[in-house]
């Protein structure tokens, strides 16, 4: 019983998700629900440039490095992997639940700004992966006047 009311809540979520999108694409500023639709969570993370790097920070406290998969293509990273808590073989009734499970994927789109995607630093240290691409050098380059 208990699962069933929670697959029906999700699809009505999903179904308000749509919805909230659909009109959202109407106004000036769109709201961004796609992430929230599909099965998967979404860890959240910064996304920055400073003088040197262009910066990824994502949030993925109690994942085992090893469960982390980052991909890397010609227009996004992508970062997926698993989360699993467990009680110990106990049986456990939630007052309150609000760390997400499961499968987790996140994709973010690569800047205009050129960096170099062959060696990027990645740290993953106390929870938070740390993914810094070094900026592309600018090359400048002399046309003659002829």
């Amino acid at each position: 019983m208990k699962d069933n009311l929670y697959t029906n809540l999700l699809g009505i979520q999903r179904a308000m998700l749509k919805v909230l999108g659909e009109v959202s694409s109407l106004t000036s500023s769109p709201i961004a629900v796609e992430d929230a639709i599909d099965d998967h969570w979404h860890p959240k993370c910064d996304v920055f440039e400073t003088s040197t790097h262009w910066v990824i920070v994502m949030e993925l406290a109690g994942i085992d490095k090893d469960e982390i998969s980052i991909k890397l293509t010609d227009d996004y990273l992508r970062i997926s992997g698993t989360r699993i808590f467990t009680t110990d073989g106990e049986r456990a009734s939630y007052y309150n639940m609000e760390i997400e499970t499961g499968n987790f994927d996140r994709r973010i789109p690569l800047p205009d700004t050129p960096i170099e995607k062959d060696n990027p630093k990645v740290q993953y240290i106390n929870g938070m992966l740390r993914i810094a691409f070094p900026l592309a050098p600018i090359v400048e380059r002399i046309i003659p006047i002829s």
